[in-house]
């Protein structure tokens, strides 16, 4: 765990150093149009959200849950899978479930919040997802960020953080990533979830 903490340090100290923006508001294809806020800084917010960027209901997920899909975050992916271009990634939401794809050499970078707007939910909803893959294993220590999470060792990492579920599947891309190819796909899982959980913690 050593080396993921290591490769996710680089990507959490990228972000510390250039902010980590407020997403612009991901309207997935298949979503209702709805009322918004343009925020001071020209961001714009769903009137769902507007209240604060926990809350998330049936209408649209919260601002934190578009977080994966905008912002620092994708400029996060491009650095840790040192992509020559900033990627372009596609976006779903079916309540409670918010989804964010990053086409990598035309393999799939998947992203995912689990969208609770109460704890209870979330930890059953966390509890349930780590069972139902079976063979995982505690991320522990330092590496855990303080949070309750969990991998399975060939690129799926997931947190728990305020009740939503953060998951991050790698497991369809090579398992030589990076430059030069010198990271697998859990250490890339690992750093990208990192870089969204530092996201989530400078916009509370």
């Amino acid at each position: 765990m050593n080396r993921t903490t290591w490769l996710a340090g680089i990507a959490v100290a990228s972000l510390l150093l250039t902010g980590c923006a407020s997403s612009a508001a991901v309207v997935p294809e298949n979503a209702e149009p709805e009322a918004s806020h343009t925020m001071p800084d020209g961001a714009v917010m769903p009137g769902s959200e507007h209240e604060g960027h926990h809350a998330g209901n049936a209408e649209g997920p919260s601002e934190a849950a578009q977080m994966i899909c905008a912002g620092q975050v994708v400029a996060a992916v491009r650095e840790i899978l040192a992509l020559a271009d900033d990627p372009s990634p596609t976006s779903g939401w079916d309540a409670p479930m918010f989804n964010c794809t990053y086409e990598v050499d035309g393999m799939p970078l998947v992203l995912s919040v689990h969208d609770a707007t109460d704890l209870p939910t979330g930890e059953e909803h966390f509890a349930e997802l780590r069972d139902g893959f079976g063979s995982t294993r505690e991320i522990e220590g330092l590496a855990s960020l303080g949070l309750p999470a969990f991998s399975t060792g060939d690129g799926v990492v997931a947190f728990l953080r305020d009740g939503k579920t953060l998951l991050v599947d790698a497991t369809a891309l090579p398992d030589e990533l990076g430059v030069k190819g010198t990271q697998s796909r859990h250490d890339a899982a690992y750093a990208v979830a990192s870089a969204v959980l530092v996201c989530w913690v400078e916009h509370d």
